[in-house]
């Protein structure tokens, strides 16, 4: 048997202003040390997620880029593994910065695994490809 493929595409990506709106509106909000996630159930049924970091979070674009990228390789790792097609808003907090891959992993793991979209065997010891 094959592994899944962890791959990222164009439409694995929330684009529209509709599409964030909604997931604002009716999604609930999972709060962790390093990151935010607010998490919908997919109208389409189609798993989707979008990361925002803006320059509140820091002026210089290096680190939002970073924190960005942290993200969403997390969300790679993790997407073959959830249960369910979700919506999904990723905002990074002040901590984050600091972090390594793994640990966002974990955190985005843990606060998924508290929406019952992972286990908790995954979400204890999650992905590292």
């Amino acid at each position: 048997m094959t592994a899944p493929k962890r791959r990222l595409r164009k439409a694995d990506r929330l684009r529209l202003k509709s599409e964030f709106d909604a997931v604002r509106r009716t999604g609930r909000k999972q709060t962790g040390r390093g990151l935010v996630a607010v998490i919908a159930p997919a109208v389409d049924g189609k798993l989707k997620c979008a990361v925002i970091c803006g320059r509140k979070y820091s002026l210089l674009a290096v680190r939002r880029n970073r924190v960005r990228r942290l993200l969403w390789e997390s969300f790679r790792l993790l997407k073959p593994e959830l249960s369910r097609p979700i919506h999904l808003i990723l905002i990074p907090r002040r901590p984050l910065l600091g972090w390594k891959r793994p640990q966002a992993t974990r955190e985005l793991a843990a606060l998924l695994a508290r929406e019952q979209l992972l286990t908790a065997e995954l979400a204890a010891a999650p992905p590292e490809c």
